[in-house]
């Protein structure tokens, strides 16, 4: 039996755990998950909570239920979330992706503060230190270490949705990551420095659930790239104002 003894909402966390399970592989696409009763006893959880969980499963994509025969993963190729974007090739359409990601991390890193667990500290914690140590002469190898770290954030949501648009839209972010990450030598170690300690103040933020200071270092992290492209499109600068 492995009863939940996380603090915290008990259905969100065992959709965490499914969710996690499938992603995974435990549960693979189309298969059949345990019924709601051997749920309750691995968990120690009511009908009720078990219950909320696998709606919120439902919900997002993740399991189909058939009537008189249970729950089952979602096969590969039904999407949960259905988000295409033309391809990225210019500044223009990266300021563009660039500004959506802003106004969709902002609420990810708060609630990643507000909602954190020691298993979602440990999961942004792994990907810090991966891409704060990443020995590496490829842009692209480092542009994804630096997506897992803001992805491992947006799993301490504990809402599925937002991991799942990261996920949809990386290779769109990823065209923005690599730009920054293709630098000379010196500038490139510079910027490693820089972003590195942003990203340190962001994961200190969220491991002491100051949601406010949380969402001000991931503006200072990314507000620097968009007003850059404006910039450069001579587009006008968003300023800000105190909360």
């Amino acid at each position: 039996m492995s009863v939940i003894t996380q603090r915290g909402n008990l259905a969100e966390i065992v959709v965490a755990q499914l969710t996690g399970r499938i992603d995974s592989g435990v549960y693979l696409p189309g298969e059949k998950i345990p019924s709601s009763a051997q749920l309750c006893e691995e968990f120690g959880v009511s009908r009720t909570v078990i219950r909320e969980a696998l709606t919120s499963l439902r919900v997002a994509g993740r399991v189909i239920s058939r009537q008189g025969d249970g729950v089952y993963v979602t096969e590969r190729d039904s999407k949960a979330l259905n988000f295409e974007i033309s391809r990225i090739e210019d500044i223009r359409s990266a300021m563009e992706i660039l500004e959506l990601r802003l106004g969709v991390e902002m609420q990810s890193v708060a609630l990643a503060a507000a909602r954190r667990t020691p298993e979602a500290l440990a999961d942004i914690a792994r990907a810090f230190d991966y891409l704060d140590n990443v020995e590496s002469d490829d842009a692209e190898v480092e542009a994804r270490a630096d997506f897992e770290f803001h992805l491992a954030i947006a799993r301490a949501t504990r809402n599925p949705h937002f991991p799942q648009f990261l996920q949809a839209v990386f290779s769109e972010i990823s065209f923005d990551l690599v730009m920054k990450h293709r630098q000379s030598a010196r500038t490139h170690q510079t910027y490693l420095k820089k972003i590195n300690k942003e990203h340190a103040a962001i994961f200190a933020a969220i491991t002491q659930g100051d949601v406010k200071s949380a969402k001000s270092a991931l503006a200072a992290h990314l507000e620097e790239s968009l007003n850059r492209y404006r910039a450069m499109l001579d587009e006008p600068q968003i300023v800000e104002t105190a909360e």
